[in-house]
């Protein structure tokens, strides 16, 4: 698994709530912004959240993964 976040990885997100630690959810990876921060769509629903890659680990490769 290639350490490097990519368009299309599956990644675990902290969700954060006033900056306390409230659980994790799993998401794929839309794009790196330009800002730096990582676009992401959660599992399960239609929701997109642009969030900071402190935030996030790899579980696995995308399609596309070596």
């Amino acid at each position: 698994m290639n350490p490097v976040i990519s368009p299309g990885d599956r990644v675990s997100v902290d969700k954060m709530v006033r900056g306390y630690l409230r659980g994790y959810e799993k998401a794929t990876v839309l794009a790196w912004m330009p800002s730096g921060r990582l676009k992401v769509k959660v599992d399960g629903s239609s929701i997109v959240k642009v969030v900071s890659p402190d935030h996030v680990k790899k579980v696995a490769d995308g399609p596309n993964g070596v």
